[in-house]
């Protein structure tokens, strides 16, 4: 016996319909289904902070609403220029990121030295002077080994510190070649486009707002690069009213 897709949700319906006229199921399947009674609402006991998004490298100008010493909400700055005080779900999700339960907030330290699948590394939390030490340690040994070749430094986001001292200057000073930076998968491609064409290799705000035809080649403006936000938020209309060319092998 065969059924299409409508008969089988026609049929659940009716199915779940007897269970509860005959009185099968008492409680609701999931708690998604339980009435609820909103709370009251009453005067908000906080402020709007003035403050910059760390989601992307735009930095947008936000707003995060305090209350009671705690981060509560987030919208964008409305006197911004940049973002026109829209904030994109990165912005949003600042207090989840913020008060995750599971957010590592100090260094911490494999105890297990075997590894593999499924092997529980039982890390364990360590000051950060004795991280330090730990990482000098190890570096000084593979210079005394003759194999700083085997040091590997991958960064992350920008910093004057992180760019320019410890990716810029450490591997060649240490001796390795093996340094690597997130932007390859990120605005490097956005870059070099502009960069051979206008030589100018640095980020600028695109006039999306009257943009008919988006070529993105070999970069994701919606998940990358700077100036995310703007591109999210000006995409629905480019699709709507323009044409879109994406040239990547991933889709």
């Amino acid at each position: 016996m065969k059924l299409t897709r409508r008969e089988f949700l026609k049929a659940s319906v009716v199915t779940a319909g007897s269970m509860l006229v005959v009185g099968c199921v008492t409680q609701p399947v999931t708690s998604a289904m339980e009435v609820r009674k909103a709370r009251p609402a009453g005067p908000a006991n906080g402020e709007w902070v003035s403050t910059a998004c760390q989601g992307c490298t735009q930095w947008c100008a936000i707003q995060i609403f305090v209350e009671e010493g705690r981060a509560v909400r987030v919208r964008g700055n409305p006197l911004s220029k940049t973002n026109h005080g829209y904030v994109c779900p990165r912005g949003h999700l600042i207090p989840q990121q913020t008060y995750d339960p599971d957010r590592i907030k100090v260094p911490m330290k494999r105890t297990n030295p075997l590894k593999g699948r499924g092997v529980d590394p039982k890390f364990v939390p360590i000051s950060w002077d004795e991280a330090l030490n730990l990482v000098a340690d190890k570096m000084i040994d593979l210079r005394k080994n003759n194999e700083a070749h085997k040091l590997a430094y991958i960064r992350g986001r920008y910093s004057p510190t992180s760019t320019d001292l410890l990716y810029g200057t450490l591997p060649k000073i240490f001796g390795t070649t093996n340094y690597f930076s997130h932007s390859a998968i990120c605005a490097e491609a956005e870059k070099m486009g502009p960069g051979l064409t206008q030589g100018f290799f640095g980020y600028r705000d695109y006039d999306l707002g009257n943009t008919n035809c988006l070529v993105a080649w070999g970069t994701d403006p919606l998940a990358s690069n700077r100036m995310v936000p703007n591109t999210i938020h000006r995409f629905g209309e480019i699709l709507a009213r323009g044409t879109v060319i994406a040239v990547d092998p991933r889709l």
